[in-house]
Formats: C-alpha cells, structure tokens, sequence
C-alpha cells in the first residue's frame, strides 16, 4: 500500500501546495527499496531492522518529511550500495537498487528545489548504472 498522498486539502485544484510535488517521485521507492536495501544490508552485515523497518522509515519521510529528507534517504541508499559492490560486485539485486534510484533521478528533473544536490547525486548514481550494467546503460 503506497503512502504517497497529499499532506494538505486545497481548497481548489489550483491551491496546490508546490512543496508536495515530490511526492510522486515515491511510489517505485516505496515498493521496491524496502525489501532491496533489507537485502543489501543483510548480506552485508548491517543492523538496521529489516524490511519492517525500512517501510516505517520510508513511510515516515512520505507522510511528515520534505523533498530534502527524501534526497538524503536515497542519498545514505546510494551509499549502501557502493559498499555491496566493494564487497560483491555487481549482481540482480545491485541492478534492481541501481535502477531504482536512476529513474527517480531522471523524474526529479522535473521538481524544482534541491537542484545542486540533485545534479551530483545523479552523477554518482550514472556512474553506478555504468558500472554495473555497462558503458551504454541508460
């Protein structure tokens, strides 16, 4: 179940909250991260609650947190998987994460606010998709 819904009613289509847009960058996170990061961490060793866990934190950013705590949630996720390769190398699950956070790079083009941060994290995980799924991965 996603829970990427409006924080606010407007009282009109045209009062929409412009800090809200983001939220349609989540679903593809919301149903796939969860279960991969759980994953990712416990191949790596890393304490962090499992999958449970990671829903509530996903769930918690969506409902009471901004573009800026989504970013840095996908920023510590991009992370993550750097040091799954370190470790082990590309494989399906680094694949899926990768995609995963590409196209939600690609769709954040179109939000305004965070741009800097946005532009080098798109970098980093372009960098990340050539390297696990080849120079010509787009």
């Amino acid at each position: 179940m996603s829970v990427n819904v409006s924080k606010r009613k407007s009282s009109s289509p045209h009062d929409e909250d412009w800090r809200d847009r983001w939220l349609f960058l989540t679903p593809e996170g919301e149903s796939q991260l969860p279960a991969a990061v759980a994953a990712l961490r416990a191949a790596l060793d890393e304490p962090a609650g499992g999958e449970r866990a990671e829903i509530e934190r996903v769930e918690h950013i969506v409902l009471h947190g901004s573009y800026a705590d989504w970013l840095a949630y996908l920023r510590e996720r991009r992370q993550l998987l750097e040091r799954y390769l370190e470790r082990f190398d590309a494989d399906a699950l680094a694949g899926l994460v990768v995609d995963v956070l590409w196209n939600h790079y690609l769709l954040a083009l179109t939000v305004p606010g965070e741009e800097p941060v946005v532009d080098a994290e798109r970098d980093r995980v372009q960098r990340l998709l050539h390297r696990i799924h080849g120079p010509d991965a787009r």
